[in-house]
């Protein structure tokens, strides 16, 4: 099975940028990681709020900032989140701000999973754990510090 058969993990990220503009912190790493083949983006998607609460998605090359072209990404809006997924984001935005919204698949794992299909195993399942779903379970697997015999 080659890697285009696989897919790696999907996970998705909303980034919230206060004000009517995304600032150009992150994207360079964003690309790093892409030419670099650690990621895939499926999706990225500039969603808007306006003062109104009207929440639209705008083309990258909308935002012009002085020391990064966003435009390069323009071609990474698949239209894969749907009117839902761009409603959920917008109920989280403030009025007046802007979000990049990346749905992308962890690559890394890869030759990992390939090698262990190809020695006959199979994934049967997988999944994202969540930062409070993880928070829960080091919480529950914390040693019990109070005193029980005093």
């Amino acid at each position: 099975m080659s890697n285009q058969d696989q897919f790696g993990p999907i996970e998705y990220v909303a980034v919230e940028f206060p004000g009517s503009a995304p600032t150009s912190a992150g994207f360079e790493q964003l690309l790093a990681l892409v030419d670099s083949g650690v990621i895939r983006i499926l999706d990225l998607e500039f969603v808007t709020k306006a003062a109104d609460g009207s929440v639209s998605v705008v083309p990258a090359s909308t935002f012009e900032l002085v020391d990064f072209d966003l435009a390069q990404f323009d071609g990474a809006a698949s239209g894969l989140l749907d009117v839902g997924d761009i409603a959920a984001v917008g109920e989280e935005l403030a009025a007046g701000s802007v979000a990049a919204v990346l749905v992308y698949e962890e690559l890394a794992i890869l030759p990992v999973i390939e090698a262990w299909t190809r020695s006959g195993a199979k994934v049967v399942t997988e999944g994202h754990l969540s930062l409070d779903e993880l928070a829960a379970a080091l919480d529950n697997t914390a040693p019990d510090t109070t005193e029980k015999d005093a």
